[in-house]
């Protein structure tokens, strides 16, 4: 048995466990929020937390120029390999992929737009790692330039609090099983997540085994305002995810937010 975080494992069965999530709707949203909050054209993103390439793929096949980073190089060698499934008409340019810490980047290029998407924000557990990484959005950021993240809401977590979950998905007559359980820590607004997932052969052995702790916190707007304040980067908007015009509340787990980096 396996314990890890984002690691071989994990990472080969990650689209898999993800085959549900609609990445162009994603994309469609992102994009209305462009238009809704910038200032001026959307061209160059930056894809903190890119995983394996879900969005920085698609939004380049919209004409976007995306640099994906992430620091699981599992993760992005199956980003890589999408360059194949994912294949630029002429004149696109196809995403570029680093590894790195999101929390000390220094790219020395800038950015129209930030994304740290299926939440990574909420990966920065501690209150120093969310300030190093409010550091890397504010200094890839021009001026105006859009921050976007999505995260879970404190008021939504502590009103319906964790609950083991199961998952089961069927691939090639095998079958993937995943459980999650939680550690739920409302002193220090964080869900210790645990997964266990097993593999079983067509005729129901068990071909492999492994286990992951995730430690993910969750955000209230009072403490979400300060950091962006503490960054140089001004707070726009919270609503539902996938709905900016549903108000964040305490049904609404995971939310999307909007900030700018400001002008002076």
């Amino acid at each position: 048995m396996k314990t890890s975080v984002f690691g071989q494992a994990y990472s080969s069965l990650y689209d898999l466990l993800y085959a549900d999530k609609d990445y162009e709707s994603e994309c469609d949203f992102i994009e209305t929020v462009f238009n809704r909050f910038s200032e001026k054209k959307v061209e160059r993103v930056l894809d903190l937390g890119c995983g394996t390439g879900n969005h920085a793929w698609r939004l380049a096949r919209r004409g976007y120029q995306v640099i994906g980073v992430d620091l699981s190089e599992p993760m992005l060698k199956i980003a890589y390999q999408k360059k194949i499934s994912f294949h630029l008409p002429a004149g696109l340019t196809p995403p570029i992929f680093i590894r790195g810490d999101i929390r000390q980047l220094h790219l020395k290029t800038y950015f129209d737009a930030a994304l740290a998407l299926f939440a990574v924000l909420g990966y920065q557990s501690e209150n120093e790692d969310i300030l190093a990484f409010m550091a890397t959005v504010e200094k890839h950021l021009t001026p105006g330039g859009l921050f976007l993240a999505d995260f879970w809401y404190g008021p939504a977590v502590e009103a319906i609090k964790p609950e083991p979950r199961k998952k089961v998905i069927s691939f090639n007559k095998k079958k993937v099983i995943r459980y999650a359980g939680t550690d739920f820590n409302p002193k220090k607004h964080q869900c210790l997540v645990h997964y266990h997932l097993l593999i079983e052969q067509e005729d129901g052995s068990l071909a492999e085994e492994f286990k992951e702790d995730h430690l993910v916190r969750y955000f209230f707007l009072p403490e979400i305002k300060n950091f962006l304040s503490l960054s140089n980067l001004e707070f726009l908007h919270l609503s539902a995810l996938g709905d900016l015009d549903k108000p964040a509340g305490s049904d609404t787990w995971n939310v999307f937010l909007v900030a700018k980096k400001t002008k002076n």
